[in-house]
């Protein structure tokens, strides 16, 4: 039996927000909880499970519940194959969320949609870009938690440990997130991107399969885990310019995109505190990244003195 709570954060983090709120960074975390405008569905859903859990708002938790009940199926097959996978997860940890809500007596249709929406996501994963790979074997974890499926999570842990073996350099480079097929080049905005989403997906499998008993962060191999590919990003949301496997990338948008999938660092600044990162940290949080665990510097913050400084300074 796997422990059911937030998928990527446990009472402790709830117990430790409720706690530090009036001191940052949770107080800005707070404040957001309150004012965020989901943008989709499954962000809505998202929210409101924190809203659940974090101020007992049971009306929250059942609108959540509602929500997931009226959609017809759970993955949109207009959007990019990364985006239904990274969506699927977040609609997952939505569900987990509501797992004790009076209101949740369980439902068939949303088991039996949720296997239909996993059986439409399903490739072979030497078919899959390496960013779609680490992508969805980071949805079989979590769904291998939620329907207590011990031979997909550890299916899943396996995977895992074999790109922390042999595809992540010890320096945090990770080639096969950046070197595809010809013609491919573009694919989800480019090397740099796929690198930061490559990052994101292992730092949440280790974080999910951590809570759920596997602690895979402590998995090492030639001394890489899954925390060595963030110091190597840290740099490149200051100067893109210098990305050296890429060209013509402009300040603005790859700023903006770190924005969109920041929850990794919170995540990681949680397991390793490191100053470079506290740096961005000052700069991004409060930070709501759906795709990467919600409001992530709620359920992550970490009470280290904020000085706002220059980098590496």
């Amino acid at each position: 039996m796997y422990s059911h709570f937030g998928l990527y954060f446990t009472e402790a983090h709830v117990k430790q927000a409720r706690e530090q709120r009036a001191r940052e960074p949770f107080q800005q975390a707070w404040v957001l909880l309150d004012h965020y405008q989901p943008p989709t569905v499954v962000a809505a859903i998202q929210y409101l499970g924190l809203r659940y859990r974090f101020v007992g708002d049971l009306d929250a938790g059942e609108r959540a519940l509602r929500e997931i009940e009226s959609l017809d199926v759970l993955v949109d097959a207009q959007q990019p194959y990364i985006a239904q996978v990274a969506s699927l997860a977040a609609l997952t940890q939505g569900y987990e969320m509501l797992c004790d809500h009076p209101a949740n007596h369980g439902s068939q249709s949303w088991h039996d949609r949720f296997m239909a929406a996993l059986e439409h996501l399903e490739q072979p994963y030497e078919q899959l870009m390496h960013v779609d790979l680490v992508w969805l074997n980071l949805l079989h974890l979590v769904a291998g938690i939620i329907l207590e499926d011990s031979t997909r999570f550890d299916q899943a842990v396996e995977t895992f440990k074999r790109v922390i073996d042999h595809d992540v350099h010890p320096e945090g480079y990770i080639s096969k997130a950046v070197h595809v097929p010809e013609g491919q080049e573009n694919y989800y905005g480019g090397s740099l991107y796929r690198m930061l989403l490559t990052a994101q997906a292992l730092v949440l499998t280790a974080e999910a399969a951590t809570h759920a008993g596997t602690d895979l962060w402590q998995y090492e191999n030639r001394g890489v885990s899954a925390m060595t590919p963030t110091p190597y990003l840290l740099y490149y949301y200051y100067f893109p310019e210098k990305w050296h496997w890429e060209t013509g990338l402009a300040l603005e948008p790859v700023q903006a995109f770190y924005r969109e999938h920041a929850g990794l660092w919170d995540i990681a600044q949680r397991q390793l505190f490191l100053r470079d990162r506290k740096v961005l940290l000052d700069e991004l949080q409060p930070i709501y990244d759906v795709w990467g665990g919600g409001l992530t510097t709620l359920t992550h913050g970490t009470l280290e003195h904020r000085r706002r400084r220059g980098w590496f300074g």
